[in-house]
This record gives C-alpha cells, sequence and structure tokens, in this order.
C-alpha cells in the first residue's frame, strides 16, 4: 500500500466491526479456497472495467480547466493529464482488492452475477473478523456511488477512485478490502492471503438453485477440511 496519506485513507474505513459481509462464489472458487485457507485478492488490473482506480472524465476535465485558470497551456496540461493517467495505471497494477457486499439480507442478483450457476456458496463474515484476520495492513472501505456525469471523486490520494463507483452499481453493496501486492511478486501479481476459515467464516450459504447433492458435497468437503462452519439454506430458496 503506498505509504503517502495512509492515514488519510485510515479514515474512510468502515468502524462498524458487526457490518456482516458476504462473498459470492462459484464453487471452483469455493474449492480453491478450501485448498489454499487463503484469501484471494486480485489487482484492480485484472478487473473487466480498465477505468478501475481511474478518476472520471468529469475530474479530468475540470483538473484541465483549473489548470488553464492558473496559465498553464495546453502541452502542460496534457502532461498533467499523463502523469495522472500514469500514476492511476501505476496503482491498478500494484492495488490488490478483494470485494464484499455488505447486509444482512441476501441479494438475488449477487447469486445470479457472481454465484454462477446452481453450485455456489456465499460465505459469511463480519467486518470485525476479517479486520482481525488480515490486520493493519489492509483498508477496510465500503464504496461510495456516484453520478460521473455530475460528482467528482475527492483527491486527497490517488488510491481513492478505488473506493468510488458510478450508481448504477448500487446494487452490489461493495465493500472493498484493499492491500498492496506480495513484496518481492511480479507486478499485478494477485495475492493469496492465510486465514483461519474457522474463525473468519460463520456460515456458508448454499445457492438457492443447488440441489440436494450439491449441499451433501459443501458438507463433505467442509468435514474432509476439519471446518465446522455451520451450513445454512439460502433464504431466497
Amino acid at each position: 500500500m503506498p505509504q503517502v496519506g495512509f492515514d488519510l485513507l485510515r479514515r474512510f474505513e468502515t468502524l462498524d466491526d458487526a457490518l456482516v459481509l458476504r462473498r459470492y462464489m462459484a464453487d471452483w472458487k469455493f474449492t480453491d479456497l478450501l485448498a489454499s485457507s487463503s484469501l484471494y485478492f486480485a489487482p484492480a488490473s485484472h478487473f473487466a472495467d480498465k477505468l478501475e482506480g481511474h478518476y472520471t472524465h468529469l475530474d479530468d476535465e475540470l483538473s484541465d480547466r483549473q489548470l488553464a485558470r492558473w496559465g498553464f497551456d495546453s502541452r502542460a496540461r496534457d502532461m498533467a493529464a499523463d502523469a495522472r493517467a500514469l500514476v492511476a495505471r501505476d496503482n491498478q497494477k500494484a492495488v490488490v482488492i478483494c470485494c464484499w457486499t455488505a447486509g444482512r439480507d441476501e441479494s438475488p442478483r449477487m447469486w445470479s452475477e457472481y454465484g454462477a450457476g446452481s453450485e455456489a456458496v456465499a460465505l459469511e463474515t463480519t467486518v470485525g473478523h476479517l479486520r482481525r484476520a488480515l490486520g493493519a495492513g489492509f483498508l477496510i472501505v465500503p464504496v461510495t456511488y456516484l453520478d460521473f456525469s455530475r460528482d467528482g471523486i475527492p483527491k486527497q490520494h490517488s488510491l481513492q477512485p478505488v473506493y468510488f463507483k458510478q450508481t448504477c452499481f448500487v446494487w452490489e453493496r461493495e465493500v472493498r478490502v484493499v492491500g498492496e501486492m506480495e513484496v518481492g511478486k511480479r507486478i499485478e501479481s494477485p495475492r493469496l492471503v492465510p486465514i483461519d476459515l474457522a474463525l473468519v467464516f460463520q456460515k456458508v450459504i448454499v445457492s438457492p438453485f443447488a440441489s440436494a447433492d450439491y449441499r451433501l458435497s459443501v458438507e463433505s468437503r467442509l468435514s474432509a477440511e476439519s471446518l465446522s462452519i455451520p451450513i445454512h439454506d439460502s433464504a431466497l430458496r
């Protein structure tokens, strides 16, 4: 995590340790989680949205106008724009993110978008359990949703764009856990962070579309790993 301004970013963390978080995942991801006993953090550059971590077009326009008012010519303003884009691209490669959904209610759309079929689970934890497992090297910050055509992203730190998304994604109720890539790894490498699964997760929720055989499979695999995490059927079943 870039250390300049780190304390500033810390101020945006959620203080609600009781906030329920869920991570919806297809069965193959659940299998990988059990095998590794680690949370998977993806570089921001691996996300589908290639503007992830960048300021908005509105922000760029406003910055350009400000520089023009200060008397900078077009060449200098272009250099400033290139510098902003370069910082964003570098942050994309060096920052790793693990995304969660907040709230006690299950989300039908999250099951549809991230459950990927009938063989899927949602793992439930809280901010407090996650914070204790990961330590101070990670920031747990709720995403703020903005109308990017009208609202600008704050500019106190170059990583702030990571915590802002367009209002069309508000249904995700996203909370992001953000850290730096593992020391010694190639740039843009994902990061696996070892955790105690039994201490972090309070329940495993089985997809509302799952068969009885799949539920038994989940029970069997947890038992094989000596994990006594309670298994629940989806409330949407």
